[in-house]
């Protein structure tokens, strides 16, 4: 099924407007008075059902899967993609010390926060938000992100759609013989490059020799006592879905706890 296939006029009906519009306002975000400016595509079920009742309706009307993932793991692919996204760095180890000075940023904003829909930190929401309502289990089934093999035949059974989920958000880090480099790199991304050339050459850029997947020293890195004690604790729901759903993956049900909505 290909992007093209994806109907938008739930959501064009939300916001009273047509569906070439709705598809550009996934990109750009939209403007609430009350919660700021958002990421639709990103919405908790809180947010979706409060203000996007068309959108929720059909939400209530489907099968839905999601594919959850190790707090920890996704904290750090979190914190790398904000770097890169707000604060412009392009190529950085998960050593790198902006790393750790972003994190308390991060846990600053975070403390004494349930849901929250701000763009900027939407990524670090936690996943248990995108899954359940009140206590409800809605979401159909539910997958660690490892087994993408179980979504795609999941979906097969459940609509006869045959699809690929590709694993194209890997974070990606220069190896360390490859950091003399950088200075130069970012010189010549910075002044000498535009925009749309540097968007266009960063996929092929970190998928060269000189960066390695970033995730595989996630484990090895400490971020600091306080902000892996925070991690810990305020994802100790997600650390449960995980868990759940990895136990679920080997049940070959895909449904940690049992999936209330049908």
């Amino acid at each position: 099924m290909a992007a093209a296939d994806i109907s938008y006029a739930s959501f064009a009906r939300d916001l009273d407007i047509n569906e070439e519009q709705a598809e550009q306002m996934l990109e750009i975000g939209v403007h609430f008075p009350d919660i700021g400016r958002v990421q639709p595509e990103h919405m908790t079920l809180q947010y979706l059902e409060s203000h996007f009742p068309e959108s929720w309706e059909v939400f209530c009307r489907s099968r839905s899967f999601v594919l959850a993932r190790a707090p920890r793991d996704r904290f750090f692919s979190a914190l790398i993609q904000r770097l890169r996204e707000y604060r412009g760095a392009v190529a950085i180890r998960v050593d790198d010390p902006i790393v750790i000075e972003e994190a308390k940023i991060v846990c600053d904003f975070l403390d004494g926060r349930s849901q929250f829909a701000d763009r900027e930190f939407i990524h670090f929401g936690r996943q248990r938000d995108f899954v359940d309502l009140r206590g409800e289990r809605m979401v159909s089934a539910v997958f660690p992100v490892e087994r993408t093999d179980l979504a795609v035949q999941w979906i097969k059974q459940e609509t006869g759609l045959v699809i690929d989920i590709d694993q194209d958000h890997v974070r990606r880090e220069p190896k360390v013989w490859a950091r003399s480099l950088q200075p130069a790199a970012r010189v010549v991304g910075r002044r000498l490059m535009p925009s749309f050339l540097k968007k266009a050459l960063y996929s092929t850029w970190t998928k060269s020799a000189m960066f390695a997947d970033a995730s595989g020293r996630y484990q090895s890195t400490t971020l600091g006592d306080d902000v892996e004690r925070f991690i810990a604790e305020y994802y100790a729901d997600d650390a449960t879905l995980y868990e759940e759903a990895c136990v679920a993956a080997q049940l070959g049900t895909g449904e940690p706890g049992g999936a209330a909505k049908q």
